[in-house]
């Protein structure tokens, strides 16, 4: 006899709301990318958010698998306490994606592609639409139609941004276009070589760092690790050394734009300096050589010669668009002289993280200025999810840990990890708030 059972409706929503996860209310379960804005009303961290919604979940041979899909989010934090301003909801991880590109004065630049691509900015404070691809393309509106539509994992390869030359654009020819964020000015890219430049660095943290222009540290040994100069591989005095520790490197790229335009300036003074005494020596052996004087021309075309080849490393530096410390990333600065050194806590799977504020100076000793343990994160999530500890802070969802960004805003530390972002008082080491994504 075959019995048949019905469930009560109530029941049947009870099964299916084990898997619903809203968009605008649910924890994020992996971060894209951030920004931090700043106008007259204070500062705005902006977070381009992803959330996982389970559909199915199957456990067999020790294995646990989770099915589902990805959607995304814009979400603006106000920097004074954390709490959340605005949240504009994107859609589908493929089906509706989105790309933001950069944040330019008061607009933040994003590629949307549902069955065709277009660009829209956004407010940086309120999340809402500021301009259409109509206003931002008026002055080149062949390339509204002809925008490149590549799959959405693939529109990184066609749209970015360079800091050099604005909002970079693909058509459907696979030309790049730079559009001017300020005055939406469009051109053609001519130059077969240009590489688009990546939109996410995937780190903040760095073993090997640019104090300045002229002096690099890195942190050697292991699994403890003791700051060194570069050049003459000497130990920082009174350094206590850090476990499995990580300088905190430098990826705002407006700020480093401005760093590498004050570089270009300074080059390119040395070269007009350069080429100046180059041709007054010319004169002067010309001069020499009509005469018949008999001075020593021989060394004095020498010297040319040695100044025209620092001529042509100055020209060769200016034309690379790395910064001029040979590539290096920069150290994340509180002020002129103080940094940071992310560190385990223990030696342990479940070791937390530990951020350490120091100073100094060429030629000064190194000052540990102080030390705070971030609570609920881990310096390994890879090794701590293996720990109960991992399990009690994440219980739930499917979280990616790969994101790390970290910035300086009025004597504040902002540092995201582990889809927290916790904001740190620079001159005490003191959390003032930290928030979960």
């Amino acid at each position: 006899m075959i019995r048949l059972y019905v469930l009560p409706i109530a029941f049947l929503f009870l099964l299916s709301s084990c898997f619903f996860k809203s968009d605008k209310t649910g924890s994020a379960d992996g971060i894209i990318c951030e920004y931090l804005y700043t106008d007259s009303a204070g500062q705005v961290l902006i977070t381009h958010e992803k959330v996982f919604h389970a559909t199915s979940k199957s456990t067999g041979n020790g294995y646990t698998s989770i099915s589902g899909f990805t959607n995304t989010r814009l979400s603006a934090y106000d920097v004074k306490d954390g709490h959340l301003l605005a949240r504009t909801i994107f859609g589908g991880e493929s089906e509706d994606a989105s790309l933001l590109l950069a944040l330019t004065g008061n607009q933040l630049w994003c590629v949307r592609k549902n069955e065709q691509v277009t660009l829209q900015t956004y407010d940086p404070r309120t999340l809402k639409v500021k301009a259409s691809a109509d206003q931002l393309l008026l002055q080149a509106s062949f390339l509204k139609e002809h925008l490149a539509n590549p799959e959405w994992y693939q529109l990184p390869q066609f749209y970015g941004y360079d800091a050099g030359r604005g909002i970079i654009l693909s058509d459907d020819q696979g030309f790049h276009y730079a559009l001017n964020p300020v005055t939406l000015k469009v051109e053609k890219i001519t130059d077969v070589s240009y590489e688009l430049p990546p939109l996410n660095d995937p780190d903040i943290t760095e073993l090997r760092t640019a104090y300045n222009d002229s002096v690099s540290l890195r942190l050697d040994g292991s699994p403890r690790n003791y700051l060194v100069i570069e050049n003459g591989n000497r130990r920082l005095e009174n350094d206590p050394g850090f476990l499995k520790g990580r300088f905190l490197a430098d990826k705002n790229l407006s700020r480093l734009q401005q760093m590498q335009s004050g570089q270009m300036q300074e080059v390119r003074s040395l070269i007009s300096q350069q080429k100046s005494m180059v041709d007054s020596l010319q004169v002067l052996a010309d001069s020499l050589r009509r005469n018949k004087t008999g001075a020593n021309i021989r060394s004095m075309e020498t010297a040319i010669r040695d100044m025209q080849d620092r001529i042509d490393n100055l020209v060769r530096k200016a034309a690379t668009s790395g910064s001029l410390h040979g590539g290096t990333d920069r150290l994340l600065l509180a002020g002129s002289d103080n940094f940071f050194v992310l560190q385990a806590s223990s030696t342990n799977k479940d070791a937390g993280l530990r951020l350490s504020s120091l100073q100094w100076a060429p030629g000064q000793p190194l000052r540990l200025h102080w030390q705070s343990n971030l609570t609920g994160l881990f310096f390994d999530p890879s090794k701590a999810k293996e720990t109960n500890a991992f399990k009690e802070v994440f219980s739930s969802g499917n979280p990616e840990f790969t994101f790390r960004w970290a910035d300086i805003t009025r004597q504040q530390l902002l540092l995201t990890w582990m889809l927290h972002t916790t904001c740190i008082d620079v001159r005490t080491g003191k959390v003032v708030w930290q928030i979960k994504h």
